[in-house]
């Protein structure tokens, strides 16, 4: 009985796992665009141009940007954001030289995109891009 009020307590004291959750459901286009526009301090059309490990003591990495065509937020042709290091803090990578539809959500003077709604190549999200030009 010791031993299993032991664990008990053990269990209790142990912090708990952190994860990142995303949302379940399924958006249609309109309501992704909806959303970007109504909830990101961002949002706009982009190449990478660098990928910057993060700073001593530093949780997050950066992304550099050469903005293509903003549609919310972007004032210069260059615009860094950042992500979390780890797939477990909603942080996201993106690949060199692509071009992607960036939402970037926090603050203006440090933007940040998240696994959940991470940066999709444009490829991929024409419908998308239609609808942000069209609004």
């Amino acid at each position: 009985m010791f031993r299993f009020i032991f664990l008990l307590v053990s269990l209790s004291l142990m912090p708990s796992a952190k994860a990142c959750t995303c949302p379940s459901t399924l958006s249609t286009d309109q309501q992704v665009v909806d959303g970007m526009m109504q909830d990101a301090v961002m949002v706009f059309i982009g190449k990478v141009t660098a990928a910057n490990l993060p700073r001593l003591n530093s949780a997050e990495r950066s992304f550099q940007f050469v903005v293509h065509e903003s549609f919310k937020g972007v004032k210069k042709n260059v615009v860094t954001v950042y992500s979390a290091l780890r797939s477990a803090d909603c942080g996201t990578t993106l690949a060199l030289g692509k071009t992607y539809l960036v939402a970037a959500y926090g603050r203006e003077n440090m933007p940040i995109i998240r696994s959940c709604d991470r940066p999709e190549e444009i490829e991929f999200v024409a419908q998308r891009i239609a609808l942000l030009r069209a609004k």
